[in-house]
């Protein structure tokens, strides 16, 4: 049986009946709802503001955390003293400025300034956060995004959406037991300013990303160039001969080349969910089209990437695996697995003390 505790955390004033308390277990997510009240018997308009970190010391409303420095949100104090104040933090203002940490709730009555009470409460950011790079990116980049998202969640979406809101591309990321994942995709949107949005259907609301894509950089782009070569001629009257070789390419018209490479290198790559081998790694015969390719190493994250692989120049990939955290949490079957290798084992060692 689980029983919840009631608990009132009471703040009195210095000077005059002025008080703040709240109830709960002492801990909110930002985007909970929490119920202050108390006693004002000095005015009939009590104020309440909060402050901490990534908030003035003054304090700010706490329904608009962007307000003025010093200002709060007015309260009706009824005829008996009593006051109460309802904080939907989902509907405030500026909720971007809080952090993980605990806030202090200050009340005072408006024409009494000086007569104040206040509580603390550790307020929680929920743990759902993305990196995007590179950002600028150019065409023909790979933009990888790596995040973590608290809630229970399987896969992440991905869609990308130019100025118009008109929606250029979808992916799903993969979401790892500890809420981890990484995913990148090939820039081949025209230059301009893109809307990248990651959210999934155990989140309420999900990241907003700006990405900014500028036309290629012509130094990067990949040119065959013919070199001239000078031979002598035995025999011959001039010193030299001028000729411009033949380039023969090395694969095959109809196939692409896909390069891969990783930071740290010795990861296994998989081509379309077949190894093919460990970076860094050259495969001459990938067929032209759309393919996905997946990096994985021990002790790192894996990476999924989609690409299009072409036949008039290599397709390459080079990204930097992130780092796994420790402790992660082992999957059911790991710990069932487990639970039945550690009881074969003591049957086998009774049974061998058992023998004569």
């Amino acid at each position: 049986m689980i029983i919840l505790a009631l608990c009132i955390v009471p703040a009195y004033a210095q000077n005059g009946t002025v008080s703040i308390e709240y109830r709960g277990a002492g801990g909110y997510y930002v985007g909970d709802s929490i119920i202050f009240d108390g006693k004002n018997t000095i005015g009939n308009t009590t104020v309440i503001k909060i402050t901490g970190p990534g908030l003035p010391a003054e304090g700010v409303p706490p329904y608009n955390l962007t307000d003025a420095p010093g200002t709060g949100n007015t309260v009706v104090t009824d005829a008996s003293g009593t006051w109460s104040f309802y904080w939907d933090s989902s509907r405030a203002v500026g909720t971007e400025n809080l952090d993980t940490a605990r806030y202090t709730f200050t009340v005072f009555d408006m024409s009494n300034p000086q007569d104040t009470a206040s509580s603390s409460v550790y307020l929680r950011g929920p743990e759902f956060y993305v990196t995007m790079s590179p950002n600028p990116a150019a065409l023909n980049d790979y933009v990888q995004l790596v995040g973590k998202v608290e809630t229970a969640s399987d896969t992440m979406e991905i869609n990308v959406m130019d100025i118009s809101g008109n929606k250029v591309h979808t992916y799903n990321s993969p979401v790892s037991a500890g809420g981890y994942f990484q995913y990148g995709f090939h820039v081949d949107m025209p230059p301009g300013l893109y809307t990248v949005t990651i959210n999934s259907p155990s989140i309420p609301e999900g990241l907003t990303k700006t990405l900014t894509v500028s036309a290629a950089n012509p130094n990067a782009t990949i040119a065959e160039t013919a070199s001239t070569t000078t031979i002598t001629v035995p025999g011959a009257n001039t010193t030299g001969i001028s000729v411009t070789p033949q380039v023969t390419p090395n694969v095959s018209p109809y196939n692409g080349t896909l390069v891969v490479s990783s930071i740290p290198a010795g990861a296994s790559v998989y081509l379309d969910s077949v190894v093919v081998g460990k970076t860094p790694l050259t495969l001459n015969t990938v067929k032209p089209g759309s393919h996905t390719v997946e990096i994985k190493s021990s002790g790192y994250l894996p990476v999924s990437i989609d690409i299009v692989v072409s036949e008039d120049k290599p397709t390459e990939i080079a990204p930097e695996l992130v780092k796994a955290p420790f402790g992660l949490p082992l999957s059911p079957l790991t710990v069932i697995a487990g639970c039945l290798g550690a009881m074969v084992l003591v049957l086998a060692e009774r049974r061998r003390k058992q023998q004569p």
